[in-house]
C-alpha cells in the first residue's frame, strides 16, 4: 500500500478516537448538568416555600404587631400554626404573676369534644422536673414517635399529644409562656411529623423568636402601664393630701418669697386664698413678730438638720397674732447652698391659749392645795388622836376576843373534862389491877429462884439418889407455887397493861393536839385524822346516844391551824350529839372537788326552826337553857372558817336533822390574822 494512503489512513483513526473522547467528555457533562439543573429546581422549590413561610411568618408578625392583647397574639399564632406549619395541635400556658403554675390559656387545632376539657384544665407547675432542662438552658423540649424519656412520656397524657415539641417564650430562667405543638397518634401521619432536624424545626425556631419579642413587648408595655398607673394615683394622692390637709403644707426659697402653698395656709393666716397670700406677702420675714426667731429656724436649716415642731408667733392678715408650729426642710445644691425649704403648719393658737388657762388654772390650783393642806394638817392631827384611841380600842377588843375564844375553850374542856376522865380511869383501873398481880407473880419468882439457888448449892458433891430427892423437892415448889402460869400469864398482863398505858397516851395526845387552839403556826394536816382524834376527845359526850358513820373520802393535805379547826369539829360534834334527844346517827363525809375541800357534819336531831337559821352564827346567840351554853360555838367556828378562807353552810328540815357543811381551799392556807 501506498505510504501516504497508510498515513492517511492511520490520521483518520486518530481524529475518530479524540472525537469519541470528546463525544463522552461531553455526555458526562450534559449529565452533570441536567443533574445540577434538578437540583436547582429542588433548591427554588425549597427557597420559594421558605419565602412564602417568610412571608406569611411576615404577615403572622405584622397582625401580631397590631395588637397589644396577648391572649389575641396566641389565638393569631395557633391558626398560623395550624394551617401554616400544619401541625394538628397547639397549646399555650401561661405564668405572667409568678404564681408558681403555668395555666392553659389557649387551645387550637382538631380535640374531640371530651379532650378539649381535659385539655383545658392542665396545669403545669413551676418546680415540674419535667421542665428541669429548659431552667439549665435547653431551647426546647421533643417527644418523637420512639421517646423512652419517662418525663417525657408521661406528658403526652397531659398534653393529649403522642409527639410534641414544647418551647419556652420569655426568660429563659423562669419563661412566661409555655408553647406545645404537635400530633396526636391517630393523626400523626395526616400532619407535619415531629423531628429534630434542623429544616424541621427552622419554621418552629423562627416563629418562637417572634413570639418571645411580643410576650416581651406585653410584659413590658404591661409593667409601664402599671408604673404610670401607679404614678398617677401617687400624684392624685398627694395632690389630695396637699388640698385637703388641715395643716398648712408650703415651700419658700432662700429669699423668703413663697414658691408654693396649700388652702390650708392661706386658712391658717388669715387670707382669702393661695393666690392672695403669695401676691401680698413678697418675703415670709414679714410674717414673724420676732425676725431673730426666723433667723434661729435658719441658721438650724443650714446645719443641714430637719427642725422639727418649732414654735413661733406670727401675724395674720387683719394684723392680729397667732402661735403656729412649723417643721421645716431644707433642699441643698451641689455647692451646698439652700435652694428651697418645705415645710408643714399647724395651727395651735388653741393649744396656746389653752397652756396659757391651765397655767392660771395651776397657780390657782396651787393656792387652794395650799390652803386646803394647812387645812387637812389640823384635820390629820385630830385624825391621828382618834387613830391612837381606835388602836387603842382595838387592842382590848382584841384581848376580850381572845379572852373569850379561851373562854369557850375551856366551856368545852370542862364540858369534856368528865368524860376525858372517865375514859383515862378505864385503863388505868385494869393497870393497877394487872401490877398488883405481877407483884404477886414476882414474890413467887422471887421465892422459886432462891429456893433454885439453894439447890444449886447443896447438890453440888452429893450422890444421884440425894440429887434426886432435892430435885424432886423442887419440882414440887414449883408446882406448888404455879410457876409455870404464872409465867404464861405475866406476858399477857404485860401486854394489857402496855395497851392500856397506850389508850391512855392516845387519849392525852388527842387532848393536847386539841388545845392548840391559841397557836398561830399553819402546818401541813390531814383533816381525816384530824377529825378522828377530835371524836376521840369527844367520844364520851356522844357514845351513848349515836352511832357514828364514817364516810371519809381521799383528800389532799392542806396547811393549815389544826388546833383551830380541833375547835370547829368539837362545836359541830358536840352540837350533833346535843341536837339528837334520843339513839340517832351523826355522819362524817369529807370529800375534794377541784381546788377545795369538803367536810359534812350531819345529825338525825330535831332540826333547826327556820326563823333562827340566819342568827346560829351570831355572837352570844343560843337556845341553851342559862348557863348551859355562851352563844359563842358556831360564832368562833364561823370566824374560824373564814380566816382559812373558807365557807361554811347549814341546811336543816325540822324533825330529820341537820347538815352543816365546810368548804377549805387546798392552796391557800389561813390568814395570819388571830379571832
Amino acid at each position: 500500500m501506498d505510504k501516504d494512503v497508510i498515513h492517511n489512513v492511520a490520521g483518520q483513526d486518530a481524529e475518530i478516537t479524540a472525537l469519541r473522547r470528546e463525544n463522552e467528555t461531553l455526555s458526562q457533562q450534559v449529565i452533570k448538568l441536567i443533574k445540577a439543573e434538578g437540583k436547582l429546581y429542588e433548591y427554588q422549590e425549597e427557597l420559594d416555600a421558605q419565602l412564602k413561610e417568610y412571608k406569611e411568618l411576615y404577615e403572622l408578625s405584622k397582625k401580631n404587631n397590631a395588637t397589644l392583647d396577648i391572649r389575641k397574639i396566641f389565638r393569631q399564632t395557633g391558626e398560623y400554626i395550624i394551617h401554616n406549619l400544619e401541625y394538628e395541635r397547639v397549646v399555650f400556658l401561661e405564668q405572667f404573676d409568678y404564681g408558681g403554675s403555668y395555666t392553659v390559656c389557649v387551645v387550637d387545632g382538631y380535640y374531640e369534644q371530651q379532650e378539649q376539657a381535659a385539655i383545658a384544665s392542665l396545669v403545669i407547675q413551676e418546680n415540674d422536673p419535667f421542665l428541669v432542662p429548659l431552667r439549665e438552658g435547653r431551647e426546647f423540649l421533643i417527644c418523637q414517635e420512639g421517646c423512652v424519656q419517662k418525663e417525657f412520656v408521661e406528658y403526652r397524657a397531659r398534653l393529649l399529644m403522642d409527639e410534641y415539641l414544647l418551647y419556652p417564650l420569655g426568660s429563659s430562667q423562669r419563661p412566661h409562656v409555655l408553647m406545645a405543638v404537635g400530633n396526636s397518634a391517630g393523626n400523626a401521619e395526616f400532619y407535619r411529623r415531629v423531628r429534630d432536624g434542623e429544616r424541621e424545626l427552622l419554621g418552629v425556631g423562627n416563629l418562637v423568636g417572634l413570639l418571645t419579642s411580643a410576650v416581651e413587648n406585653y410584659i413590658f408595655y404591661t409593667n409601664m402601664e402599671a408604673a404610670l398607673e401607679q404614678e398617677r394615683l401617687a400624684e392624685a394622692k398627694y395632690r389630695g393630701i396637699f388640698e385637703n390637709a388641715t395643716e398648712g403644707i408650703f415651700r419658700t426659697n432662700i429669699d423668703g418669697r413663697i414658691l408654693s402653698c396649700n388652702p390650708a395656709t392661706a386658712t391658717i393666716l388669715g387670707y382669702d386664698s393661695t393666690t392672695d397670700l403669695v401676691e401680698t406677702i413678697p418675703n415670709v420675714t414679714q410674717l414673724y413678730v420676732s425676725p431673730q426667731r426666723r433667723r434661729e429656724l435658719y441658721d438650724l436649716l443650714r446645719g443641714k438638720q430637719d427642725v422639727k415642731n418649732f414654735e413661733v408667733e406670727i401675724y395674720c392678715k387683719d394684723g392680729s397674732k397667732r402661735w403656729v408650729m412649723m417643721s421645716t426642710r431644707a433642699v441643698f445644691g451641689e455647692q451646698g447652698e439652700i435652694l428651697y425649704v418645705d415645710g408643714v403648719l399647724q395651727d395651735i393658737a388653741e393649744r396656746k391659749r389653752a397652756e396659757k388657762a391651765l397655767l392660771e388654772l395651776n397657780e390657782e390650783l396651787e393656792q387652794r392645795v395650799a390652803e386646803r393642806t394647812r387645812e387637812l394638817e389640823t384635820a390629820n392631827d385630830d385624825l391621828r388622836q382618834i387613830a391612837r384611841q381606835l388602836e387603842s380600842a382595838y387592842l382590848d377588843l382584841k384581848s376580850a376576843q381572845s379572852q373569850m375564844l379561851q373562854q369557850e375553850k375551856m366551856a368545852s374542856i370542862g364540858q369534856l373534862a368528865a368524860g376525858v376522865a372517865h375514859e383515862i380511869n378505864n385503863p388505868v383501873g385494869f393497870v393497877m389491877s394487872n401490877l398488883n398481880s405481877l407483884r404477886k407473880y414476882t414474890e413467887k419468882l422471887l421465892a422459886f429462884i432462891k429456893s433454885q439457888d439453894e439447890t444449886i448449892r447443896d447438890i453440888t458433891g452429893l450422890t444421884g439418889e440425894r440429887q434426886m430427892a432435892l430435885l424432886e423437892s423442887l419440882a414440887a415448889e414449883r408446882k406448888t407455887l404455879k410457876i409455870d402460869y404464872i409465867a404464861g400469864d405475866a406476858l399477857s398482863l404485860i401486854e394489857e397493861s402496855l395497851e392500856g398505858t397506850n389508850r391512855v397516851k392516845n387519849i392525852v395526845q388527842n387532848l393536847k393536839s386539841f388545845s392548840r387552839i391559841d397557836e398561830a403556826e399553819n402546818q401541813p394536816t390531814d383533816l381525816n385524822k384530824a377529825i378522828e382524834s377530835t371524836l376521840q376527845i369527844v367520844w364520851n359526850e356522844i357514845k351513848y346516844k349515836a352511832k357514828v358513820i364514817r364516810e371519809y373520802g381521799e383528800i389532799p393535805i392542806i396547811v393549815c391551824n389544826s388546833g383551830e379547826l380541833n375547835q370547829v369539829f368539837t362545836n359541830l360534834l358536840i352540837n350533833a350529839g346535843q341536837a339528837l334527844l334520843q339513839a340517832g346517827e351523826i355522819t362524817i363525809r369529807t370529800w375534794s372537788e377541784g381546788d377545795s375541800i369538803f367536810l359534812a357534819f350531819s345529825d338525825t336531831g330535831t332540826g333547826i326552826p327556820p326563823e333562827i337559821r340566819q342568827r346560829i352564827f351570831e355572837p352570844f346567840f343560843t337556845t341553851k337553857e342559862v348557863g348551859k351554853g355562851t352563844g359563842l360555838g358556831l360564832s368562833i367556828t364561823y370566824d374560824i372558817i373564814k380566816k382559812h378562807q373558807g365557807d361554811i353552810e347549814v341546811t336543816s328540815e325540822m324533825g330529820k336533822g341537820t347538815t352543816f357543811t365546810i368548804r377549805l381551799p387546798v392552796k391557800s392556807g389561813p390568814a395570819d390574822k388571830k379571832l
